[in-house]
């Protein structure tokens, strides 16, 4: 009996000592995986067929913009008098295509994250004159060790949080899970120095209301369970 009383005397002053609440049993799953990153959103350019003067952009770097939304107007006079001369109907018809790439519509909806084009430039093809990203999912990068590797797997979900939102948080889900490490030490020889490779996983952040925001740092938290 008072062997039994000196062991857990020793277990819970090794507790006390290191700042522990609970004991964690070997080949059980740690109690959750913390990383930290920074949101990203993808951008979609949008760039002219055609080369010739920008007459117009119409919207605003942060500003919304709806599927079909005019962004760009290239002067097409010389195109358009094609049409207007062209005698032959199947040339009038090709003319009337050529004509609609001097007009750029967005072809997504969502909000301008770029305008490096100005009205009075020459545009030519393949020149980037906007950006557009849906905003309503963010992209993050997080970095896992590959102690923690092994409770990772695609699909599952995670619990961000952002400093300017305290006590809010948002949900995100695994896309995918690099093949290599993305960091390795200079010698690796022994098993704690293999631990501390660290592999990147990619995630998609739910961000429907938009209160997130491209380049805003967080902090991820998800549900560990063993594969």
């Amino acid at each position: 009996m008072r062997r039994t009383f000196l062991a857990v005397a020793v277990i819970a002053m090794l507790l006390l000592g290191s700042g522990c609440t609970s004991i964690r049993w070997p080949g059980t799953a740690p109690a959750g995986i913390s990383a930290s990153g920074t949101l990203e959103a993808e951008e979609t350019v949008i760039a002219p067929r055609v080369s010739g003067e920008i007459l117009a952009l119409p919207i605003a770097a942060g500003a919304p913009v709806m599927k079909g939304d005019v962004i760009a107007r290239i002067d097409d006079r010389a195109v358009q008098l094609q049409v207007r001369q062209s005698a032959d109907s199947a040339a009038r018809e090709t003319f009337q295509l050529q004509a609609e790439d001097y007009t750029l519509r967005s072809p997504l909806s969502g909000v301008v994250t770029r305008v490096p084009a100005h009205a009075g430039e020459l545009a030519l093809p393949g020149q980037v004159l906007m950006a557009v990203s849906d905003l309503s999912t963010l992209k993050l990068t997080l970095y896992v060790r590959l102690a923690d590797l092994g409770h990772v797997a695609v699909g599952q979900r995670l619990a961000i949080t952002a400093d300017p939102y305290p006590g809010r948080t948002f949900e995100g889900t695994v896309t995918s899970i690099n093949q290599q490490a993305e960091f390795t030490p200079r010698n690796v020889q022994t098993q704690s120095d293999r631990l501390n490779l660290v592999f990147g996983l990619q995630a998609n952040v739910e961000n429907a209301d938009g209160t997130l925001k491209p380049g805003m740092p967080v902090d991820a938290r998800f549900e560990t369970s063993a594969r």
